[in-house]
């Protein structure tokens, strides 16, 4: 703990404690006498010694400096406010006094009294290093001559040394009828401090607001500050695990228990948290917890204050590992420093947020004798001794033991909630949190409880609410204790948006909304859900496909092991087990392979059919991986992730449903290709034309280019041919978000770096690429694109500006690079920095593909990307054969498929490890 003395703080707050008569001022103090003189001298309009506000603002600093020592040294969070609030007290009260003191007497007898007063925050004690300050003048009579004597040295003094302060100045009568008209004001109001003056005026405007504002029409204010909360809330994110929240406006912010405060002190006429406790409206339990995680957050805003030297609420990503570092968290095997803060904060922005609600339920539930009888009287029994009523679900006082006559119930109140569509009631949550004990290894392990648990998945709708309300009440956890590590923890990146709990029932959530996807996705997945056997065991998969991460990292094999004991002691079937553990044990897999590499490469398909084995695994691994990566956060989901996943899918179903034909090997399957495709442009070209142009086409590209494409790169060779410098064509799919971009020209080294330049100074952005080289020397270039934001690009003009770009490009008329600089300067410049983004990462990898090595990087997505790599990758003398472009949040996963110059894979260790630094120097560089 840092050094507390105070002594000019300690002898202040003891006369604040002991407040003068009325009219009265203090004596100045022996130890700061030569300041309050100075002081006053000033008040009374003599020419000031020009040291006087350094002064007061060195001696201000002091203070300061030994406060934030407090708060660096672990202080919590209730001290340094309230060390903070006593040192404004300070430096206000002896202003005040002092300003009071030099005023004439007759301006002071004018206004038959004044008191000043904190409000708000600073009302409440509770000022954090930004905080503004909030005062009240307040007089029995208005007297324009004693205020204007008063006011200005005060606030000008406070000003200067660098308060910020909002201030007013009104009568009694003026407060009753602003807290009447303005929440706001009302509220601040009811946080209202003495700070010095006449008690006696404080006192009367206390008695009037209580008697006139404060304790009336109550069921309004509680309306209104309900729907503000509400619009606040959705302001801020709407909900708790937002990656950057605002720890006081946001969700399970500081202004939820503020708001819960007022309420109880409105409708229960409550004061401190000690008298909630003592009328029943909160535990004991419930009180600590409440302390716990207020202290937590305004130790967290005082970080955030002292870090930001201002204000500031927003714990944004560029300043979480820092405050990380500051409040004492470290990095440990199992997870970073980042991550344990980040889920320190959500689990208490949880619990404010519980605890808010349960105490605002608590003050606005009660009835009177009369109206519980009636209640009594039309309960509607609906079977385990629950009842409802208006609605809700409840328990009589007379079946309070319903839960510990049959455990099984605390999962079946749910399952009942779900089929009749009724909420709990807040005594039966409250009673659920009570008995949660009861879920014991006999209960997870019964039959009985996994038919419940089974039935509430099974439904078509709200399995993730239900769920969701299962884990806060923390009867998910009691069922399935690995569960309880996942709730609030933090994957600290710009990828994952939410903790891995939410994350899940998110992802559960958007197998009950396919019937919201518009378009060709949509129907498919629609079809594809309907035609799945068993919905709650893929649910069940979604559930645990997680579970691994609280473990630390190295998520999915312990998943895996941990699915495996679940799954024996809640005795899932074991057809239904294996299920389950294979999508566990193969969550990623289907979108790494369609999103990672060739799909193309029907050998890689072949692999990844032999991995999911069946058709129905298939149909609930593309449907869980859709869910798991909409999950991941609102914009991850795009058009171009559906295309390549419904690709990977289509060809695996073909595998799975027919098999590979035998006995043909891939020359013979060539040829078979190639006579087809003779018959299909007959009679626009001969058969001996066709043959001699197919003759030249690689074998691969036979086997995997469906014949139409084929057929209408035969005409663009043709063209060539016949002296074009290039031949292309387009094709826009606006269904699928994207449009298709073919070109023809004889391969030369450095030519894909001046199409993708040309493409890029057009505003086109690209998704993937294709190359196929002839042994004439001709070269295919297959382009999926889009506009940059998800769309198929269906302007036929810019298409032709873009085929105009391109022969000058080649030509070398023009230089695709001076072209980008006169129309997209932004693309050369050097990158942005983003706060917490990791380095560039360039991996390689010889395994992957028999005939390409497969270059990976993971880079800050930014305009002009794919020709910053493929202009470096030609100056180093590297092909690339094949790319696709994954974004994923603010950064791009690009994989390459490169060979060298002579068409082999790039063996030699130390050529390859020049090349991973020329990217990264280039990656974090940009164009010199």
């Amino acid at each position: 703990m840092g050094p507390t003395p105070r002594p000019f703080i300690k002898l202040l707050r003891q006369r604040v404690d002991e407040p003068p008569q009325a009219g009265a001022v203090s004596a100045p103090f022996e130890e700061q006498r030569g300041l309050i003189g100075a002081l006053q001298i000033l008040l009374q309009g003599s020419p000031p010694d020009e040291g006087l506000v350094p002064a007061l603002k060195g001696f201000i600093a002091d203070e300061q400096r030994k406060i934030f020592e407090i708060h660096r040294q672990g202080g919590s969070g209730r001290e340094v406010v309230e060390a903070i609030t006593d040192l404004t007290d300070a430096v206000i009260i002896s202003l005040y006094r002092l300003a009071d003191a030099a005023c004439d007497p007759d301006l002071r007898r004018t206004t038959e009294g004044c008191v000043l007063i904190a409000l708000g925050g600073y009302g409440r004690r509770e000022l954090n290093p930004g905080s503004d300050v909030d005062l009240m003048f307040l007089y029995l009579r208005r007297a324009d001559g004693y205020l204007n004597a008063i006011l200005p040295p005060v606030l000008s003094t406070l000003w200067d040394v660098g308060f910020v302060v909002g201030h007013s100045s009104r009568s009694i009568e003026d407060c009753v009828r602003i807290a009447e008209s303005d929440p706001t004001s009302r509220t601040s109001m009811m946080e209202a401090r003495y700070l010095a003056g006449q008690q006696e005026i404080y006192q009367a405007f206390r008695d009037k607001l209580e008697r006139s504002v404060f304790y009336k029409r109550a069921n309004g204010f509680v309306q209104r500050k309900l729907e503000e909360s509400r619009e606040r809330h959705q302001r801020f994110g709407a909900s708790i695990y937002v990656q950057e929240p605002n720890i006081k406006e946001g969700p399970g912010g500081l202004r939820d228990l503020h708001t819960a405060i007022w309420i109880a002190r409105v409708t229960q006429r409550t004061g401190p948290l000690s008298e909630l406790v003592q009328r029943g409206l909160l535990s004991q339990e419930e009180s600590g917890r409440w302390e716990l995680a207020l202290d937590f957050m305004l130790r967290l805003r005082n970080d955030l204050h002292y870090l930001c030297r201002a204000k500031n609420d927003v714990l944004s990503l560029s300043l979480q590992e820092q405050v990380a570092a500051n409040l004492e968290f470290s990095d440990t095997d199992g997870s970073y420093a980042v991550e344990q803060f980040m889920q320190r904060y959500y689990l208490a922005a949880k619990e404010i947020s519980q605890l808010s609600e349960r105490l605002i339920s608590r003050c606005t539930r009660g009835k009177s004798q009369v109206e519980r009888v009636m209640n009594i009287l039309k309960a509607r029994d609906i079977g385990d001794d629950l009842t409802e009523i208006d609605r809700q679900i409840h328990v009589l006082p007379k079946k309070r033991g319903l839960f510990r006559e049959d455990p099984v119930r605390l999962l079946k109140v749910f399952w009942y909630a779900q089929q009749m569509g009724y909420q709990l009631s807040a005594e039966v949550q409250d009673y659920i949190r009570a008995d949660l004990h009861l879920i014991d290894e006999a209960v997870r392990r019964s039959s009985r409880a996994l038919g419940v648990f089974l039935a509430i998945l099974r439904e078509p709708k709200g399995v993730a609410g239900w769920l969701r309300s299962m884990h806060e009440l923390g009867v998910l956890s009691a069922y399935i204790p690995e569960f309880a590590k996942l709730t609030c923890l933090v994957q600290f990146d710009f990828y994952h948006k939410y903790t891995v709990d939410e994350h899940t029932f998110l992802a559960i959530e958007n197998l009950e909304h396919l019937d919201e996807i518009s378009g060709f996705y949509g129907e498919e997945f629609r079809s594809i859900a309907a035609d799945a056997k068993k919905l709650e065991i893929l649910r069940v998969g979604l559930l645990l496909h997680d579970i691994g991460k609280g473990e630390g990292r190295g998520h999915v094999p312990k998943g895996v092991a941990l699915v495996d004991a679940i799954q024996a002691r809640i005795g899932l079937p074991e057809a239904d087990a294996d299920d389950v553990r294979f999508l566990v044990a193969h969550h990623l897999a289907m979108s790494h392979v369609a999103q990672r590499l060739d799909l193309d490469d029907e050998a890689m398909v072949i692999d990844f059919a032999k991995q999911v084995q069946t058709l129905d695994r298939l149909k609930m691994l593309y449907l869980l991986t859709y869910a798991d990566i909409k999950a991941v956060g609102p914009e991850v989901w795009t058009e171009w992730k559906g295309t390549l996943l419904w690709e990977l899918y289509v060809k695996t179903h073909t595998i799975l449903t027919r098999g590979i034909p035998e006995g043909e090997d891939d020359l013979a399957r060539a040829e078979r290709v190639k006579s087809q495709l003779a018959q299909e442009l007959s009679p626009e070209f001969t058969v001996e034309t066709v043959k001699r142009h197919l003759q030249e086409a690689p074998t691969r590209y036979l086997l995997t280019t469906p014949l139409g494409k084929i057929a209408s790169h035969v005409r663009l060779i043709q063209r060539v041919q016949q002296g074009e410098e290039a031949a292309s064509q387009w094709a826009a799919f606006p269904l699928a978000g994207y449009s298709e971009f073919t070109i023809c020209a004889y391969g030369r080294h450095g030519r894909l770096a001046q199409i993708v330049g040309t493409l890029t100074a057009n505003g086109i952005n690209i998704l993937s690429a294709q190359l196929f080289t002839l042994t004439s020397g001709m070269v295919i270039r297959h382009f999926r694109v889009d506009n940059g934001k998800g769309s198929a690009i269906e302007d036929p003009k810019l298409w032709e500006r873009l085929v105009a770009d391109l022969r000058d490009v080649l030509a070398d008329r023009v230089n695709a690079r001076e072209l980008i600089k006169s129309r997209r300067k932004d693309v050369l410049a050097r990158p942005p920095q983003k706060g917490a983004l990791p380095p560039s990462k360039v991996e390689f990898d010889n395994l992957v593909s028999e005939a390409y090595t497969v270059l990976d990087i993971r880079t800050q997505d930014r305009l002009g990307l794919l020709y910053l790599i493929a202009s470096t990758l030609s100056e180093l003398s590297v092909d690339i054969r094949s790319a696709k472009i994954t974004t994923e949040a603010e950064q791009v996963v690009d994989v390459f498929y490169v060979t060298n110059k002579d068409g082999r894979k790039l063996l030699d260790e130390g050529r390859r490890e020049r090349i991973r630094q020329e990217l990264e120097r280039a990656l974090s560089e940009g164009f010199n």
